[in-house]
């Protein structure tokens, strides 16, 4: 069973706010600007109410105001509902349900420290017993670490007790009709393509080619190196994200030319 989520696992920690003087525009650049479907209303250093995409689009835009001299007290929602920073995320949906809203400001020891919203919500967050743990870099290095010993453990029971293999085939001598299996296509590609460094010498061909397969598995490996960020929610990941999809594609292209080839 996965436990109950708290809100302060999930929420947006930035507190974002604008003056109540400024018009409706001001607030809607700035939610753009920080990507975000909420912001917070400040008046007279006191944060007094919320403002949000829907205000913007029922109160503002369906309701014929001039977004440029309404002033963002006029539209925002006051006061806002607000949730413990301990409570859970049901507790959360709840609310939001009971009161017909999609955000709410997260309160520790009487202090607004973030906003939660309904997307929030749906991210797909899964927490252990012992809490949950940042994705940099304790659970890469958990993954890498066990990914590597299985890779060491496999290795080390091929030299001990290898199989009865007849003598080996070149890969590089291989006749053109005939092809690896499907899942070997990419490599298999990478390869032929690499025959056009043959100009090089005729050592080029196979040591470049297998020296990019091993580049492109070493860049595999290298993804939660370069992107460090510790969130292991996908839409707060766009770096990782974007690279995983990248090579995908790259694989899925050489695969897909092998075959036809």
């Amino acid at each position: 069973m996965i436990p109950l989520i708290p809100v302060k696992k999930v929420m947006s920690r930035e507190i974002v706010a604008v003056e109540a003087h400024e018009p409706a525009i001001a607030a809607s650049k700035v939610m753009r600007q920080q990507k975000t479907g909420s912001i917070l209303v400040r008046k007279n250093g006191e944060l007094v109410g919320i403002v949000t995409d829907v205000d913007m689009t029922r109160k503002v835009l369906a309701g014929d105001l001039d977004p440029y001299k309404t002033p963002v007290e006029r539209v925002m929602s006051s006061p806002f509902y607000t949730i413990d920073a301990d409570a859970s995320v049901a507790r959360a949906n709840e609310t939001m349900t009971q009161y017909n809203i999609r955000h709410l400001v997260v309160i520790e020891d009487g202090v607004p420290v973030g906003v939660i919203s309904a997307r929030d919500i749906l991210e797909p967050v899964y927490e252990e017993e012992g809490g949950s743990i940042p994705f940099w870099p304790n659970h890469a290095l958990k993954e890498i670490a066990a990914a590597f010993l299985v890779i060491g453990l496999l290795a080390t029971l091929t030299l001990i007790s290898p199989a009865p293999m007849l003598p080996k085939a070149d890969p590089l001598t291989t006749p053109e009709h005939i092809k690896p299996e499907w899942f070997f296509l990419a490599a298999y590609q990478i390869l032929k393509v690499a025959d056009i460094l043959r100009f090089l010498g005729s050592w080029a061909p196979k040591t470049i080619g297998i020296i990019l397969e091993i580049v492109f598995v070493a860049l595999l490996y290298a993804v939660p190196f370069i992107d460090r960020n510790p969130e292991r929610a996908y839409r707060k990941r766009p770096i990782a994200i974007a690279l995983g999809i990248f090579f995908a594609l790259l694989f899925v292209l050489f695969t897909v030319w092998g075959h036809i080839s």
